[in-house]
């Protein structure tokens, strides 16, 4: 193998250049200290937790909060689950698709709107449930106990703060 040709270094004009106050943003800028990026990191260990402890149930938080809101609201539409979950109707569609099709839960034409999906839970997602939802309340625990426990109340409050802001 013949390597490849050395590129020549760049030249000044081919280097970006930054106005002097976007370079002091860039000099003072600590990415430990942004909270978009905390929160997206700490959504990941969130998930990650959620993997590890129920990896073999092949089920996502996503679908497990869908599965416990049609439980708590039998005969909700799927355009009011979207609503509920904060998601998509597109996303919400392709999910309960899913969950039909692993029997978790079922769909029915609604009375009032042809148009529209009724979702109940299937003897197979109550089986889940019943599975799951006892050790999720202990990974939400662990999630939270890295905090002192003085301050998880707090915590919980800034994030529903900052969600509460959005709507």
């Amino acid at each position: 193998m013949t390597p490849s040709p050395k590129a020549a270094p760049p030249t000044k004009d081919e280097l970006a250049i930054l106005s002097p106050e976007v370079q002091l943003l860039v000099d003072r800028f600590q990415l430990q200290d942004i909270p978009s990026h905390l929160l997206r990191r700490a959504h990941f260990r969130a998930e990650e937790m959620f993997s590890e402890a129920f990896g073999s149930e092949s089920i996502t938080p996503r679908q497990k909060a869908a599965l416990v809101v049609i439980s708590q609201t039998p005969g909700l539409t799927q355009n009011a689950l979207a609503s509920q979950l904060f998601m998509d109707r597109n996303t919400i569609a392709d999910m309960v698709k899913r969950l039909c099709a692993n029997k978790l839960i079922v769909r029915s034409t609604a009375k009032e709107d042809a148009r529209a999906y009724q979702l109940h839970l299937a003897p197979a997602g109550a089986r889940l449930l019943e599975r799951v939802l006892p050790k999720d309340v202990e990974v939400e625990q662990r999630l939270l106990e890295t905090l002192p426990e003085e301050y998880r109340p707090l915590f919980l409050k800034c994030l529903k703060l900052m969600l509460n802001g959005a709507d």
